[in-house]
């Protein structure tokens, strides 16, 4: 049977792939989306900032004294470039001969014409939904966990470099653990760590992310006492510290802690070899990201006579510019175009101009450690 994409697509309705493009969202298992969720923006620039003004106390003066001052502001801002990605892909001639062979076969059983167009309409829009769009969703994933793991984003692809530098507080990234106090070993320091974590998020702990493979080093290790209580069954668990031979619960709140286990991947096309594909998790394996709540009420001790603004921020967004090439208009751009003089084949395309925005960035403490061998 003869394919003809051309014919099927110009029957689709104005303007119905760029939809696609931006309705499509990421499934549940795009965690970091949760944290960093996406936003469609007018603007090619991701700006950002915050503004503090922190009342004082007023002083003493003499009569006929000039007045002290008072009163103190403090900002930040976030101010970048979007970048740009994208990508273009054909319907291999392989998957053509095999689309091919089915249409043949639904051609016979199809009440019209009119269902075999619209059988090739969703195999083209499923191409577009799985291989084009897909591929900017993951790269936006990863692009999220290099900021929220690391604080910062150092990207090369394509001879092309992306650095964006988050201002993380320093004290945010805890000591790297290595040698006897990795989580896996001897000497483990992981539940000192999460008392850290605890302090430095004033006690507003939300989550606490790693790799799956960070979460066994913790679980089967002996030294970190930690009985699992709970488990989700996707990787997650809930640990509770134990004291003594006689593995007796501490009876501290802050020795337990729930752990989300997160081991999805994208891929990128091996440069060496040919032909293959390199698997790139998005959660780095020896990261632990602990996460704040986003907002929270009622008073701490040492906030001060103002409340602090920071409190009420989100942690962020995924900033979404527009593109040239879709006219201007926010969100993701993409086409299914067919050669003039090859009807039978299809080409995908697509663009986003994208950044990571960390509005919050001492919402955010990092732990490090040594993988076991």
């Amino acid at each position: 049977m003869i394919l003809n994409f051309a014919a099927a697509l110009s029957e689709l309705k104005s303007g119905s792939v760029f939809r696609i493009a931006n309705e499509a969202r990421p499934p549940s298992d795009y965690l970091f989306e949760t944290l960093l969720p996406e936003e469609a923006r007018a603007s090619y620039r991701a700006s950002a900032g915050n503004m503090i003004v922190r009342s004082t106390m007023a002083g003493l003066v003499g009569m006929d004294s000039p007045y002290p001052p008072s009163g103190m502001v403090e900002s930040s801002t976030f101010d970048e470039a979007t970048a740009k990605v994208a990508n273009h892909v054909p319907l291999t001639e392989a998957a053509i001969r095999e689309l091919q062979t089915l249409l043949g076969f639904l051609s016979g059983q199809a009440t019209s014409a009119a269902a075999s167009v619209n059988r090739v309409q969703e195999e083209a829009l499923n191409f577009l939904d799985k291989v084009i769009i897909q591929a900017h969703l993951d790269t936006a994933e990863y692009l999220r966990g290099e900021a929220l793991t690391f604080g910062n984003i150092d990207w090369t692809f394509n001879q092309k470099r992306l650095q964006v530098s988050y201002g993380f507080p320093a004290a945010h990234f805890l000591t790297a653990r290595t040698g006897t106090a990795s989580y896996y070993n001897t000497a483990s320091a992981f539940w000192t760590d999460v008392r850290t974590a605890r302090k430095l998020l004033k006690q507003n702990l939300s989550a606490v992310i790693a790799h799956t493979d960070t979460i066994n080093d913790i679980v089967y290790n002996d030294a970190n006492k930690a009985r699992v209580i709970g488990e989700d069954g996707l990787g997650g668990f809930t640990l509770q510290r134990y004291s003594g031979t006689t593995e007796q619960p501490t009876g501290d709140a802050r020795d337990t802690v729930r752990i989300i286990g997160y081991d999805r991947e994208g891929e990128i096309l091996d440069t060496v070899n040919l032909g293959k594909t390199i698997l790139v998790p998005f959660m780095s394996r020896g990261k632990v990201l602990f996460v704040g709540k986003n907002t929270r009420s009622g008073y701490r001790v040492g906030e001060g006579s103002t409340d602090d603004p920071d409190n009420a921020l989100r942690l962020g967004y995924t900033h979404i510019a527009p593109t040239v090439e879709g006219g201007g208009a926010p969100g993701r751009w993409a086409e299914l175009f067919t050669p003039e003089l090859a009807p039978w084949s299809l080409h995908g395309r697509g663009v986003t101009n994208l950044i990571p925005v960390i509005e919050s960035n001492d919402k955010v403490v990092i732990g490090t450690t040594d993988m076991a061998p």
